[in-house]
């Protein structure tokens, strides 16, 4: 794994900002010039190829399991087959038919690597088309994952339609190695007491009371009592998460990672429908790399509390929460945001599309080709925002380039870096630092700010901001540049 100092963060920042403040002056650098004399692109590249997980396949031997629709035996069947494929080493349980795994939380545990795969394919827009494999549940994480394997070792789910479920359907309570949840479909959960998630993992989190028992007493048959360990690497693709089922307010999550220690989060070509689509909170592991493209996202009206409990000097009214797109306090080497779509036309007045802040000063993060439709929401972009005890720390964005995204719309503010109190504990308040971030060449043509389009505070400085938006720009920092100026397609202008 590259390591931050190893490939010279600072001086890439400062060449990027050299190679930008000369095209300023001169106005006469072409993109070519510009690209030569910055090694982002490169630098993301080499880390991004350098992070990938290393899998082993499952060839292990396959067991069937046929559907019963009986809540008295699916959950017994399905879990003496995965059993027997860990047994079998990297062996395959391929569920066929419908399941009902009625009322029990935890229903199935996963204790390490195999590949767990349903019939026809959930994830199309009508997966009635096909015989699919469906898992019907109405307790909480029907399905957990304690991976007990190496770090080379790959648990697989794949083609499986998770409809119900209260809180979650799978719960991750270890990752040692690799857990891949490929084409599934999670729809119908059930809003459990202000959380609601597709998938979460956590060292620390939103655990049901009424199944700490059960978890721990599967950690102590497993030989793992020590506590929940994500260490390995998560990917989700190619899957369809939709909480229709109304949620009136609380955190109402797709992908969601808190106090995690992944070394790499991937979340790719992904249709979300969910107030957070993906939230990482508070993750360790200055190492770590999470990619987050080619998603997506439709924002859920549901309100968040914890937009209340929160207050911005200054600020009308609070915001922050949701977030369609949310890595905060994060240690990790490389955070990259890359081509996603989020449609927060519905989304409550508190919502922003991208909220991200880092707890590493080495850390590097990339915003990149995103679009963002909003209705009079807080934000585009929000670097930064207060903590929130026993999930994560205040934190700011730094080192961070915000590049060739679209913003369509009326939003609060657009680019902001501001201070944020958290009302029940001050020591989470965000004194916001933020600082050596990039924002350029970006479409901000059909956007408008209400409050201000570029909002950077006391404490902020060395950033570099070079848009035409519309609105009103506030640069309270130090050593910030803030240059207005008409939008350039990539490939014809700054870049």
């Amino acid at each position: 794994m590259l390591s931050r100092r190893s490939v010279g963060l600072r001086a890439l920042i400062a060449l990027s900002l050299s190679a930008l403040f000369l095209l300023l002056a001169s106005n006469s650098a072409t993109a070519a010039d510009v690209d030569r004399g910055s090694a982002i692109t490169a630098l993301v590249d080499r880390l991004m190829q350098a992070s990938g997980i290393e899998q082993t396949p499952n060839e292990g031997a396959v067991f069937t399991v046929v559907g019963e629709n009986n809540p008295a035996t699916d959950p017994t069947n399905v879990q003496a087959a995965v059993n027997q494929a860990f047994l079998a080493v990297g062996g395959t349980v391929q569920l066929i038919g419908t399941f009902d795994f009625g009322a029990c939380s935890l229903c199935v545990i996963v204790p390490g690597p195999m590949t767990i795969s349903g019939t026809g394919n959930p994830s199309v827009t009508d997966p009635s088309m096909t015989p699919t494999t469906v898992v019907k549940a109405t307790g909480s994480a029907p399905f957990a994952i304690l991976d007990t394997g190496g770090p080379w070792g790959n648990i697989t789910m794949e083609r499986i339609w998770f409809n119900g479920a209260q809180t979650m359907a799978v719960m991750l309570l270890q990752v040692r190695g690799s857990f891949n949840f490929l084409n599934n479909r999670v729809s119908g959960v059930v809003p459990g007491q202000q959380f609601r998630f597709a998938v979460a993992g956590a060292a620390y989190g939103p655990v049901p009371e009424a199944n700490s028992a059960a978890i721990t007493a599967a950690f102590t048959r497993l030989g793992t009592s020590d506590g929940p360990k994500l260490t390995g690497g998560v990917v989700f693709d190619g899957n369809i998460i939709d909480h229709e089922i109304p949620m009136s307010v609380g955190d109402d999550n797709g992908f969601a990672f808190a106090q995690c220690h992944l070394s790499r989060i991937q979340i790719t070509n992904n249709f979300i429908r969910a107030g957070e689509a993906v939230e990482i909170e508070g993750c360790r592991g200055p190492g770590a790399v999470y990619l987050i493209a080619n998603n997506r996202i439709t924002q859920t009206p549901t309100s968040s509390n914890m937009a209340q409990l929160t207050n911005t000097p200054g600020e009308v009214r609070h915001g922050g929460h949701p977030a369609a797109i949310k890595p905060l306090d994060s240690e990790a080497t490389l955070v990259v945001v890359r081509n996603n779509t989020v449609d927060m036309s519905d989304a409550p007045p508190s919502a922003v599309c991208v909220m991200t802040g880092n707890s590493n000063e080495e850390s590097l993060t990339l915003i990149e080709g995103n679009t963002c439709i909003m209705n009079r929401q807080f934000a585009a972009i929000l670097g930064g925002w207060a903590g929130t005890p026993n999930f994560f720390n205040p934190s700011y964005m730094q080192n961070t380039t915000i590049r060739g995204n679209r913003f369509l719309g009326i939003a609060h503010l657009g680019i902001a870096l501001l201070n944020f109190t958290y009302l029940r504990n001050t020591d989470m308040t965000l004194i916001n630092k933020g600082h050596d971030n990039i924002a350029y060449n970006n479409d901000v043509r059909a956007f408008r700010s209400v409050r201000a389009a570029v909002d950077l505070g006391v404490m902020t400085r060395d950033n570099l901001i070079v848009d035409d938006f519309r609105g009103r720009i506030v640069n309270r920092g130090f050593h910030n540049t803030v240059d207005p100026r008409p939008y350039a397609p990539i490939g014809k202008g700054l870049r």
